[in-house]
C-alpha cells in the first residue's frame, strides 16, 4: 500500500512539474489555430481584391492556413519537450510524403490539378463548362474537386484531375450573362415557320438578352428525310430574374412547346 502511495505521489509531482509545459503547448496550439484562421481570411480577402477571382483567393487562403497550423503544431511539440519528435517529423516528411502520396495517389493528383486550375484560371464561379459529358455552371472549387450545377438542378462533384486530363469546353458568358441551349425536332416542311416561332417565343422571355452579339439563335443542327433538328441558343441576364437558372431553362422550353402546339406544329425532343 505504501509503494502505491509513493508511486501516486511521485506521479502527481511529475504531473505538476510538467503542467506548465502542458498548458504552454495547449495555449500555443490555440494561438496557432486562431492565427492561421485570421491570416487565412486576410490573405483570401487581399487575394480576392488583387485577382478578382474567389476560386484562387480561397485556394491561397487554405494553403496559408495549412502552413501556419503545421508550424504551430511543431512549435507546440517543442514547448512540450518533444523537440526530437518534431525534428523527426520534419526529417521524415520526405519519406512520409512519398508513402502517403503513393497510397493516396488519386487525392494527390486532384490536389495538384487543383493548384494548376487555381493559377491558370480557365473558368471562374458562374462560368458554364463542359467536360466528359458533365455540363453546368461552376459553383465552387476546392483543392480536390469542382462543384457544378447541371441544367436539371443536380449538383455534380467533378475531380479536378478529370478536368485537367480531358478536353474542357467553356461557354461564352460573364458574371451576369449565362448561355443556355436546347434541341428540338420539327417536320422538314414546317422548319422555317417553326424556327421563326421559336425565336420569337424565346425573345419574349424577360430574362433573355435581345441585343448585342448575344441574341437568340436558331440553327439547323442536322436533318433527315422527315425531321429537322434545331439548336436553340440564348443568353440569360441573371439580374432580371430570381431563382434557379436551370429552372429558367425549363420555363423557356415549356413556353416554346406550348407555342408550337398552339400553332399545330408537331415536334419532338
Amino acid at each position: 500500500m505504501e509503494k502505491i502511495f509513493d508511486y501516486f505521489h511521485l506521479s502527481l509531482q511529475n504531473f505538476f512539474h510538467y503542467l506548465p509545459a502542458l498548458l504552454g503547448g495547449i495555449f500555443c496550439l490555440l494561438i496557432a489555430f486562431f492565427v492561421s484562421n485570421f491570416c487565412s481570411k486576410i490573405v483570401s480577402k487581399y487575394s480576392l481584391k488583387r485577382t478578382k477571382d474567389p476560386l484562387i483567393a480561397n485556394f491561397i487562403g487554405k494553403i496559408v492556413w495549412s502552413v501556419l497550423l503545421i508550424l504551430g503544431i511543431v512549435l507546440a511539440l517543442g514547448i512540450l519537450g518533444l523537440g526530437t519528435v518534431s525534428n523527426k517529423i520534419l526529417a521524415g516528411a520526405g519519406i512520409t510524403t512519398f508513402v502517403v502520396g503513393f497510397a493516396l495517389k488519386d487525392i494527390g493528383e486532384n490536389f495538384l490539378s487543383g493548384i494548376i486550375l487555381a493559377f491558370s484560371r480557365p473558368y471562374k464561379v458562374g462560368s458554364m463548362i463542359e467536360s466528359v459529358s458533365v455540363k453546368g455552371v461552376v459553383k465552387n472549387m476546392t483543392m480536390r474537386q469542382t462543384t457544378i450545377e447541371a441544367d436539371n438542378g443536380k449538383i455534380i462533384l467533378v475531380p479536378n484531375s478529370q478536368i485537367i486530363k480531358n478536353p474542357l469546353i467553356k461557354y461564352s458568358n460573364d458574371d451576369n450573362h449565362l448561355r443556355q441551349e436546347f434541341y428540338i425536332n420539327v417536320p422538314i416542311g414546317e422548319v422555317e415557320r417553326a424556327a421563326q416561332l421559336v425565336k420569337e417565343t424565346v425573345c419574349n422571355y424577360n430574362a433573355v438578352l435581345k441585343s448585342g452579339n448575344k441574341t437568340v439563335k436558331v440553327i439547323i443542327e442536322s436533318l433527315n428525310a422527315d425531321m429537322v433538328k434545331l439548336l436553340v441558343i440564348y443568353w440569360l441576364d441573371s439580374t432580371h430574374f430570381n431563382g434557379s437558372k436551370s429552372g429558367t431553362r425549363t420555363d423557356v422550353m415549356f413556353t416554346v412547346f406550348k407555342t408550337l402546339k398552339e400553332a399545330e406544329i408537331k415536334f419532338a425532343g
